[in-house]
């Protein structure tokens, strides 16, 4: 379509629907507002969907075969590895204890770079008919009466035009991200996002002579790995360190909340080179070339802070939406219901002719009946213990590790003294009744 190129003019368009950001979120919603026969447009401020995203994590094959019902078995794969073994490691300084689990079904989960990921899924967007404009930025939405009907965007009318074009639709999407500015302008959030209720994620994508990602991982040949890490790996701090194998590379990071950084006046690329200098990643990441670094925002306000998702005219998904369960690794598969949900309540609107609140409403009704709406119900204390209980962070990781060197070590002494030294170690780390509460505190998140 003539909407490649940057500073072309826009020329008069009209769409049924217009979306606000080229991830899967927004591209999942498309997809399927095409296929139910809706002239849809899709702008995206980067080159290229995917481009400015960051993200190297897992996606989930459940999740896609919504959008491309014959995913996995796709040209251009656009995945890295099958997730075949995933867990925890906790970090002290002193060593690392590793709790994995092997996949059952190793194409339940891939780990994928987003510039692939979402270029994958905007080709295959355009094949099924969806509009998208690139390099293309929106400056505002269009009102009329109290209604959005439209959005303002950086690019000239016309040749002899120089004002900003103005694209009319009868719904605009909302997928811009973590940063909401426009949700912010729309009505659906009143205030701006609260250091604490991000986290600042910082990533590297490290690359290993050839066989030693595998032979240091225990990896063969298409088996992946999805860790989270925990403890020393962020200082102790609240939140949380990650690696995932891709094809050739490593993407590894730590994600921390924005306003612990604020207050110690941390920066993000030193915690980075403070974790890869112990000693477990130290020795795992020896002779690694950093191919890629950047950072960039989690939203983790919690369903407490959720926006409004509907408004006259206007709809917020996926990340702008603050749809992320970090306890459980979804986000991705999670923008994508989203998008889905989103095209269902604008389908219900076009039967009913109606673009209020009224009908887009529909949206709200069905992500409260989704699983998404309960388990966000479920963890929305996390944030908040999380924040305010760093012995999960600080303590934990180094009780682990000691507790395992004891027990796994044959000491030539009896058993009874070494689990009465663990005990010791427990009560003057924690203390018994410590651990109690601890448990107690995060058994509530789930029950």
């Amino acid at each position: 379509m003539p909407l490649e190129k940057k500073g072309q003019p826009m020329g008069k368009y009209k769409y049924d629907v217009v979306i606000v950001g080229g991830g899967p979120a927004g591209l999942s919603a498309g997809i399927k507002l095409v296929e139910k026969g809706f002239k849809t447009l899709l702008i995206e401020r980067g080159r290229f969907c995917g481009a400015k995203n960051l993200f190297g994590g897992i996606i989930y094959t459940s999740s896609i075969k919504e959008i491309v019902p014959e995913f996995p078995e796709v040209d251009n794969f656009p995945a890295e590895r099958p997730v075949t073994e995933e867990g925890y490691f906790f970090i002290s300084k002193d060593g690392v204890v590793k709790i994995l689990h092997t996949k059952r079904d190793p194409k339940e989960s891939y780990t994928a770079l987003r510039a692939k990921f979402d270029a994958f899924l905007s080709d295959y967007a355009i094949k099924k008919g969806l509009d998208i404009a690139v390099k293309t930025r929106v400056l505002d939405l269009i009102w009329e009466a109290n209604k959005v009907c439209g959005v303002i965007v950086d690019r000239p009318t016309s040749l002899e035009d120089k004002t900003p074009a103005s694209i009319e639709a009868k719904v605009v999407v909302l997928a811009e991200g973590v940063n909401r500015v426009l949700t912010e302008r729309a009505g659906l959030v009143d205030r701006t996002v609260e250091p604490s209720e991000v986290v600042l994620a910082v990533k590297e994508v490290l690359q290993l002579p050839k066989g030693e990602m595998e032979a240091r991982l225990g990896l063969g040949e298409n088996r992946g790995l999805a860790i989270e890490l925990m403890g020393e790996v962020t200082l102790g701090l609240p939140g949380t360190g990650f690696l995932y194998t891709n094809k050739n590379t490593l993407s590894f990071g730590v994600g921390i909340f924005l306003n612990k950084l604020m207050d110690l006046n941390l920066k993000p690329y030193e915690i980075l080179e403070r974790a890869k200098a112990l000693s477990y990643l130290r020795e795992l990441f020896n002779g690694a070339e950093t191919l890629e670094y950047g950072a960039h925002l989690i939203p983790e306000w919690g369903i407490k802070a959720f926006p409004k998702l509907f408004g006259n005219g206007v709809l917020v998904v996926g990340d702008a939406a603050g749809l992320v369960n970090p306890l459980f690794r979804e986000g991705t598969n999670l923008a994508i219901y989203s998008g889905l949900m989103a095209s269902e309540a604008i389908k219900f609107a076009f039967e009913k002719g109606d673009f209020t609140e009224k009908a887009l409403k529909r949206y709200e009704e069905l992500f409260k009946e989704s699983y998404i709406y309960k388990d966000m119900l479920m963890i929305k204390d996390l944030k908040a213990i999380l924040l305010s209980n760093s012995q999960l962070f600080q303590v934990y990781p180094e009780l682990m590790y000691q507790i395992c060197h004891l027990y796994f070590s044959a000491q030539g002494r009896a058993k009874r003294d070494v689990i009465r030294e663990i005990l010791a170690i427990i009560r003057r780390k924690r203390g018994l009744l410590g651990l109690v509460r601890d448990f107690l505190k995060l058994g509530r998140i789930l029950w």
